[in-house]
């Protein structure tokens, strides 16, 4: 089985079967963005800040989890249909560099 890694779909396989990517960093950028507003107004040094950056933390373990249960879930899907699986080799790192596609690229973790 061939795969081909890309942002959308998120693996196109050779017998023509697609993956949607899901948006995990998209779908929580809201909260994200809520919570680092608050630590940002925080002053430095304080309990208060202290605590604020543990609920930073949380919102961005939930995210890296969300990605981890769903990469799982698919290359467990994959092992199982097929005996052997052949990915595309890609220069993630220079990809990465182009600001239109970094964001993309992060939130499908394709490292």
């Amino acid at each position: 089985m061939g795969i081909d890694v890309g942002i959308n779909p998120l693996i196109a396989q050779s017998n023509g079967e697609q993956k949607k990517p899901t948006k995990f960093l998209l779908q929580s950028e809201h909260k994200l963005a809520k919570e680092q507003r608050k630590l940002s107004r925080k002053q430095k040094g304080s309990h208060n800040r202290d605590k604020q950056r543990v609920i930073v933390a949380k919102v961005h373990r939930r995210i890296r989890q969300q990605r981890m249960d769903f990469h799982h879930k698919l290359s467990r899907e994959l092992v199982a249909q097929y005996d052997f699986i052949a990915f595309e080799d890609l220069k993630i790192k220079n990809m990465l560099r182009n600001h239109h596609l970094a964001k993309s690229i992060s939130d499908v973790s394709w490292n």
